[in-house]
């Protein structure tokens, strides 16, 4: 069945997330407006000044067309002539370093009234607009005004307080969006959240309920299909492990039977030698069986912890697997402390085992170094010459499943494991650390 205990996960919040991008989105927009909005405006004003002195250049040549003497535009702030020289000098005196064409604004501003401080009260601002008429003169068109200075004036402040009032009426209201958008996105994902915890081999098998958002209902689908083809899975492989315990056990209690017959019966001293392999072996196969089954079963509880002495087991181990040396030319180094510790000892048979026969199958000369010292196990395995390059690699997949097992019940152990190459050699380590029964 599933854990359903809580787990602390890593990663960033989706609300903290759409709150400060919204935020930022706001703020950067705000910022952006602030920053055209003078340039559109003055853009606009240029628009205007153009579309109205176009306005009043067409006017007059239509009415120049019927009245050859018509008046030229003019009004309190307008003044217009066929050539700059006939403007009035202060006017004329503005433009007169500049290359002017036809249809084009021009324009020219000037601080008034200027103290020895250069405090001015007023600014003069002039616009000259060229129409081209279509017997061939230009109509120069001129707009004057006048701005004056009010320092702390109600309009300005009026214009920082509303767009003060704006900006925060702005940044209120993305914070309600954002909070809004937030829970409308993070509800149904916790509620999927808390679902998925609750997911179990019982309940796999049922129908998700609505998360509001398809695509949290295709995931949902997903995941009770694969919680469902998961919880298949394990009860097979639990099917499997009650019929291989019990179909493993029989064999091995039948032979143990027939051991204990053989040696209850007088027979010659030769044979009391292979009675007793025979018997250690099967005891060494009833643990490794058990083992087997205690490492398919991730509940189970871990083997009995015994004192014992690590070098003897391995020494055991040496002399049942001294066969596979077969003619070669190899030697062992022995380097075995005496210590005792308090180990499982079915975990360490398999660990033990496997590693030795991985050496003696796969060295062809030259001497194996076997230590054990303060819980540290090594086998140095030494490698042909000219099969050094990949050398670890070829011993890993030549006995992959031996090696793979013995990394399972190291990691299941809390033991650290490590295969590596060095020099002319494949070093194995096993570093066991001591436990103690509950």
């Amino acid at each position: 069945m599933a854990s359903k205990t809580a787990v602390g996960v890593r990663g960033r919040s989706i609300f903290r997330e759409l709150g400060i991008t919204f935020f930022i989105s706001v703020i950067l927009l705000l910022l952006l407006y602030t920053f055209l909005l003078p340039i559109f405006f003055i853009a606009g004003s240029d628009e205007s000044i153009i579309y109205m002195m176009d306005d009043l250049g067409r006017s007059y040549e239509e009415a120049a067309q019927v009245d050859p003497n018509a008046p030229l535009p003019e009004t309190y702030l307008i003044r217009s002539a066929f050539s700059l020289e006939t403007l009035p000098q202060d006017m004329a005196r503005h433009f007169e370093d500049e290359t002017l064409e036809p249809l084009e604004l021009y324009f020219d501003e000037e601080d008034q009234e200027c103290d020895a401080e250069g405090n001015c009260k007023s600014t003069y601002y002039l616009y000259l607009y060229i129409y081209p008429l279509e017997d061939g003169r230009n109509l120069y068109i001129t707009l004057e005004s006048t701005e004056e200075y009010v320092e702390g004036s109600e309009e300005d402040q009026v214009v920082i307080i509303a767009f003060a009032i704006v900006g925060f009426i702005n940044l209120l209201a993305t914070f309600v969006c954002a909070r809004i958008l937030s829970k409308r996105l993070i509800k149904p994902i916790a509620a999927l959240e808390n679902w998925a915890q609750s997911l179990d081999s019982e309940n796999a098998g049922e129908a998700p309920p609505d998360f509001r958002y398809r695509e949290l209902n295709n995931l949902a689908v997903k995941l009770s299909r694969t919680v469902a083809r998961i919880s298949e899975f394990v009860e097979r492989e639990q099917t499997f492990l009650r019929y291989a315990s019990h179909e493993l056990r029989t064999p091995i209690t039948v032979i143990a039977g027939n051991i204990s017959l053989l040696k209850s019966r007088e027979s010659d001293p030769e044979d009391a030698v292979p009675v007793e392999r025979i018997q250690r072996a099967n005891l060494n196969m009833r643990i490794i069986v058990e083992t087997l089954l205690w490492l398919g079963r991730e509940s189970s509880a871990p083997p009995r912890v015994e004192k014992l002495v690590p070098a003897k087991l391995i020494m055991g181990c040496i002399e049942e697997l001294d066969y596979l040396k077969g003619n070669k030319p190899l030697t062992e180094h022995l380097d075995l402390s005496e210590d005792e510790a308090e180990l499982p000892k079915a975990p360490l048979l398999i660990l033990f085992g496997n590693l030795i026969r991985n050496a003696f199958q796969h060295a062809q000369k030259g001497e194996i170094t076997i230590s054990y010292r303060d819980g540290v196990f090594m086998i140095e395995n030494p490698v042909a010459t000219g099969k050094k390059e990949g050398a670890a690699s070829i011993y890993e997949e030549s006995f992959g499943f031996g090696l793979s097992l013995c990394e399972r019940i190291a990691q299941r152990m809390g033991w650290e494991f490590t295969l590596e190459e060095r020099d002319n050699a494949i070093v194995t380590r096993l570093v066991l650390k001591e436990m103690r029964e509950p």
